[in-house]
């Protein structure tokens, strides 16, 4: 009798030691690939990103978590239909734009209730405009349907606030966007990441120095340049390898600065 107690306090714990061994090689690849992922994106390095998508769908094959792992393939796809839309090209701005939001929708068929996969489809769907003008009623609807889902899940993420203040930074002020409505939402967002913290280091944590960036954005487009630039060395206080702030809101400030 006491044999068969050993034996199966044994097996207990060498099937603790494996499903212990299997999250982490699960943490650490995903950690890998985020880290892998933010480098390239920070470059707008596109063949960086490809290699760090391979890497997320390599980790698909620990079938763990895999709504969490099609969030980042959508959110690596979403990044590339950036870079390709440098140059216009609307066929892979399409592409890649209709991956993600396809992963998404997988990502929140498999948990419903994860409302990070409705945050970055508020700002997936935007892309739509550039290659079917002609379904701007679809794209708001969409849109709509993830803001609201979002919001209701998750009223107090800082994401949610950031891809909310982009899309009214970017609407024109005729129909109530611009830096002027846009800036609540990116003060609203910076106040709330102060205090962030993720349910571990393998869920997303992108946007804290992009909220630092809006504002500063905001500032420059008031002619309120002492304000912009205290935002941008906050923003790389946070993160000074932000591919956001270097690349675009500093030149936005210089450009501003020499004329």
């Amino acid at each position: 009798m006491k044999s068969k107690s050993v034996i199966y306090f044994l097996m207990l714990f060498l099937i603790g030691g494996i499903s212990s061994s299997y999250a982490d090689d699960f943490s650490d690849a995903i950690l890998k690939a985020k880290k892998d992922f933010k480098s390239a994106n920070d470059k707008s390095d596109q063949d960086g990103m490809i290699k760090a998508r391979g890497e997320f769908e390599r980790i698909l094959q620990l079938k763990k978590n895999q709504w969490l792992v099609d969030y980042y393939l959508a959110d690596v796809d979403f990044a590339l239909s950036y870079v390709v839309m440098q140059s216009n090209d609307k066929d892979n701005i399409k592409k890649y734009t209709e991956s993600s939001l396809q992963l998404l929708d997988k990502s929140t068929d498999m948990k419903d209730d994860f409302a990070e996969a409705y945050i970055l489809k508020m700002a997936v769907n935007g892309n739509r405009w550039m290659y079917e003008p002609d379904k701007m009623n679809d794209i708001l609807a969409k849109t709509n349907e993830a803001t609201d889902k979002a919001k209701k899940l998750e009223p107090d993420n800082p994401r949610f606030y950031v891809i909310s203040g982009m899309n009214l930074y970017y609407t024109p002020e005729t129909f109530g966007g611009g830096a002027s409505a846009a800036q609540p939402l990116f003060e609203k967002a910076y106040e709330l990441f102060q205090n962030r913290k993720e349910k571990d280091d393998t869920y997303p944590s992108w946007g804290y120095d992009l909220s630092a960036g809006m504002l500063a954005m905001c500032y420059i487009k008031q002619d309120k340049l002492d304000d912009a630039k205290k935002y941008i060395d906050k923003g790389l206080e946070i993160d000074p390898e932000s591919g956001f702030i270097l690349n675009v809101v500093k030149k936005d400030y210089d450009d501003k600065i020499k004329k």
